[in-house]
């Protein structure tokens, strides 16, 4: 059995934080993380609440989205999971959500800078913004996004416009802790007035 004990109760508690701290509401958002040493990821099931994360509501599948373990459809987000874990082999866990801070940015369609020095040495860079003119990322514009990772292999996070942030991390603790320090940014730099010199160039007080 590819759901362990471990990588439920992994899930299920990272998922149980971003409810309880309201970066992920309904039952949008996903999340996964790659099983060691197989091309296998476990993946939140579709229109699966984080609220609702137990064995049942994961699934096994491989990073083509075929189901090979559960009972229910995977995420529709998991063939941009899958590959992630195909063209990042350091990366051991996706946290995608639909936090309010980071979803504000991305709709600037604007990279994220990095307004704080933590955020400089943990997120690798500014965050890039794609539009993908869809609440599903699609296949199609797979490329455009894990060529930027290629080109940028210390970054850790990007935006999607109208449709929230995705985190990376080699487990699941690493890509929940930095989806927070995204949003953290995300509401710094709105507050602190970049937003502003991002939507008005120039523009003095």
């Amino acid at each position: 059995m590819y759901r362990s004990d471990d990588i439920v109760k992994e899930l299920a508690a990272a998922a149980g934080e971003f409810c309880d701290k309201k970066l992920q509401l309904g039952n949008g958002g996903n999340l996964s993380m790659r099983i060691p040493g197989k091309d296998l990821m476990v993946v939140k099931g579709s229109d699966v609440a984080f609220s609702q994360i137990s064995r049942s509501k994961l699934v096994v599948a491989d990073f083509d989205g075929n189901v090979v373990e559960g009972e229910i459809k995977p995420s529709k987000e998991s063939l941009l999971h899958g590959a992630i874990y195909k063209k990042m082999p350091g990366v051991g866990a996706v946290m995608h959500c639909h936090s309010p801070w980071a979803t504000s940015w991305a709709a600037l369609r604007r990279d994220l800078p990095a307004a704080t020095y933590h955020s400089v040495l943990k997120l690798g860079g500014p965050v890039p913004a794609f539009d993908s003119g869809s609440y599903v990322v699609p296949k199609e514009f797979f490329p455009e996004i894990l060529s930027c990772l290629e080109r940028n292999p210390k970054l850790k996070a990007f935006l999607l416009t109208g449709h929230g942030q995705v985190a990376m991390g080699k487990n699941m603790a690493e890509a929940k802790f930095l989806a927070e320090l995204v949003e953290e940014t995300a509401q710094i730099a709105i507050l602190s007035g970049l937003a502003e010199s991002v939507i008005c160039p120039g523009q003095t007080g």
